[in-house]
């Protein structure tokens, strides 16, 4: 009954500092994991390991309703946002039939740091890339085996795109 005891105290602090764990900083490596997922399920469940708040339906509704507009059809979307002291990240990835049916994934920083410099290092040096350091901006262009990833940075802020034509 003791070992019981103290096996049942065990789980619980160790699942208490699980729940209480910080969110996860997103690597390279993640993201692209992350986005070149076949579905949304696969992508929420690579999403959801990093303890960011999920967004909700209200979070994204009008995001939605103006993409379906645009493309002539339905897009299943799944996004995530984590709120810091130097700003709100956020990432989402979406699939969507239509005229113009793609998956993509989209993550956002205020935080860009070496974001850049690892998906050079991951994908290789850039089939585009544009420098324009008196207006703080910076853009590349990778296309890998059907995969087009973009990255923008304008001063502090950066965006990544990565999508595939279905």
């Amino acid at each position: 009954m003791r070992k019981t005891a103290v096996t049942v105290l065990c789980v619980l602090i160790g699942t208490a500092g699980a729940a209480a764990a910080p969110p996860a900083d997103l690597t390279v490596d993640h993201l692209l994991t992350l986005c070149t997922a076949p579905g949304v399920q696969e992508a929420a469940q690579e999403g959801d390991k990093l303890g960011w708040r999920r967004m909700s339906d209200a979070d994204t509704s009008a995001w939605r309703s103006g993409f379906q507009a645009h493309n002539g059809g339905p897009v299943e979307l799944v996004g995530w946002k984590r709120d810091g002291s130097e700003g709100a990240e956020s990432l989402s990835y979406w699939m969507s039939v239509g005229r113009n049916g793609h998956q993509a994934c989209a993550y956002s920083t205020p935080r860009p740091g070496a974001l850049l410099d690892a998906l050079k290092a991951r994908l290789g040096p850039p089939d585009d890339f544009d420098s324009q350091p008196v207006i703080e901006s910076t853009s590349a262009f990778w296309q890998r085996s059907g995969v087009a990833y973009q990255f923008t940075q304008v001063g502090t802020s950066a965006l990544v795109n990565i999508s595939r034509t279905r």
